[in-house]
């Protein structure tokens, strides 16, 4: 018997790269899988009803820190290094039970997400050197820049140095490596000295993330208003985007955007909402100054159809409350925004409904890559994403989306994806200009998916699964 702990020290349900690899690892001959994590929201059903794995449970940290205490700064600076060293003695406790105690002989692999990196890596160097198994990292992220940018700190901060030291001794001593991008494996083994084998895995997306057809879309979208509640004028720009995928040239035409978030600093959604209001600030205006016959004929040669757009943002995050407020503050005419939490098997449905992903991922570390644009390619849907180090090694611009820097750049790809020339030819073929630019990224993204999937890719590091799991047999023997 092989089996493998996949270990993440956050929300399963939320972790879709380390759900993938359960899924991967428990077709392996004879492979049992431990998914490790806290289950605060409900992982796929593919690993829910897979009899090869076995889902071991982390409790949450009981104790809090009241918003009320956070906004006093005293009371804030006294309390939160208790909290945080009574957390993380309560993890390391609560993953050395479950690691030691609960998962079953024979152990031959442990495979952990990092960050977090504090307190996971090292114990998960202290299991592996007491049951004798093998550990492999699946580098996510750097963990102390994650940790300076929630804590408003420096590089030079005693705490931010603390835990760089941490992750870098504890970590470079791993079986394998693996690398979410080449600039992170590059940068980890000149800086951090890495032992071990090192792969470069770029997220794919899992097969559950494929294209719909219109008949499958307009199903889903009508499901999708019954079972969220949407309601008022949200379910008008639904059923306006529903008839525009059965009519194809509706009068009004409504196209879906969408952003996934965990509403953390490293996303400014205030980018976004920016160029939402600029795109609706311009073309009321413009049908204003139409409606009332142009101050002089220039201004009527440029009558457009602008379409309405409808912003779907998915996701839980501590930053959702600020934000949801803006977003209920906004007086939009020509867009709506809905944020929602979708249940795992809806996600991917609802990522093939729509026209455009937009990502404003912005990497604490510079060198990890947003999990949410594979996603959206894998549902061959383009993407904008804002613009930093390494995102080219994912988006390639003019082939499966648009780079951005800021929400003037942002509401420039807006309008030229999405407002059109009004004359006769608009009139008759609703797929032109900005629907053609994205129908032909979608092909592109097709057809990479026929070959350059996660399947194909996994087939890459296959062995460092078997082969500790041989090595341990003949070890035995």
């Amino acid at each position: 018997m092989n089996r493998v702990a996949v270990v993440v020290l956050g929300d399963i349900g939320r972790s879709p790269r380390m759900q993938y690899h359960s899924m991967s690892l428990s077709k392996l001959e004879n492979t049992k899988v431990t998914l490790i994590g806290y289950r605060e929201s409900e992982p796929h059903p593919q690993i829910v009803n897979n009899d090869s794995i076995d889902i071991e449970p982390l409790k949450p940290f009981p104790l809090s820190m009241s918003n009320s205490f956070k906004k006093i700064p005293f009371i804030s600076m006294l309390i939160w290094p208790v909290l945080a060293v009574c957390k993380v003695l309560f993890q390391i406790i609560q993953l050395m039970y479950v690691l030691l105690i609960k998962v079953p002989s024979p152990l031959n692999t442990i495979l952990v997400q990092s960050p977090p990196a504090i307190p996971t890596i090292f114990v998960m160097q202290i299991v592996c050197w007491l049951r004798g198994v093998n550990l492999v990292i699946d580098w996510h992220n750097l963990g102390y820049t994650l940790l300076k940018l929630s804590l408003h700190k420096s590089d030079n901060h005693p705490i931010i140095r603390l835990a760089k030291f941490i992750e870098r001794y504890f970590a470079k001593n791993a079986y394998a490596h693996l690398f979410v991008t080449n600039e992170m494996k590059i940068q980890l083994v000149r800086d951090w000295n890495l032992k071990g084998k090192t792969f470069v895995f770029h997220d794919k997306a899992s097969p559950i993330f494929k294209r719909l057809t219109d008949r499958e879309q307009e199903e889903f979208l009508k499901t999708f208003i019954t079972k969220y509640s949407i309601k008022g004028e949200d379910k008008v720009y639904i059923e306006s985007a529903i008839s525009k995928k059965s009519i194809k040239i509706p009068k009004q035409q409504t196209s879906i955007i969408i952003s996934s978030t965990s509403w953390t600093q490293d996303e400014d959604f205030s980018i976004l909402l920016d160029a939402i209001v600029k795109y609706d600030i311009e073309h009321v205006v413009r049908k204003n100054k139409i409606n009332n016959g142009g101050e002089d004929r220039g201004e009527q040669d440029e009558e457009v159809l602008a379409e309405n757009l409808l912003f779907i943002i998915t996701g839980k995050g501590p930053q959702k409350e600020y934000y949801q407020e803006k977003i209920n503050s906004l007086l939009l005419k020509k867009s709506r925004i809905i944020t929602v939490w979708l249940d795992s098997e809806d996600y991917p449905k609802l990522l093939a409904c729509c026209d455009l992903g937009v990502s404003l991922h912005n990497s604490s570390s510079g060198i990890d890559l947003p999990m949410k644009v594979v996603d959206m390619f894998g549902c061959c849907l383009p993407v904008l994403a804002i613009d930093f180090k390494c995102i080219q090694e994912l988006v390639k611009v003019d082939h499966n989306g648009f780079l951005f820097k800021d929400s003037d750049q942002l509401h420039q790809l807006l309008n030229q994806l999405f407002t059109h020339p009004l004359n006769q030819n608009t009139l008759n073929n609703g797929n032109i200009n900005g629907n053609l630019v994205l129908e032909g990224m979608r092909k592109n993204l097709s057809k990479d998916r026929e070959t350059d999937t996660w399947e194909s890719n996994w087939l890459t590091i296959k062995p460092l699964f078997i082969s500790s799991s041989s090595s341990s047999k003949s070890k035995k023997d």
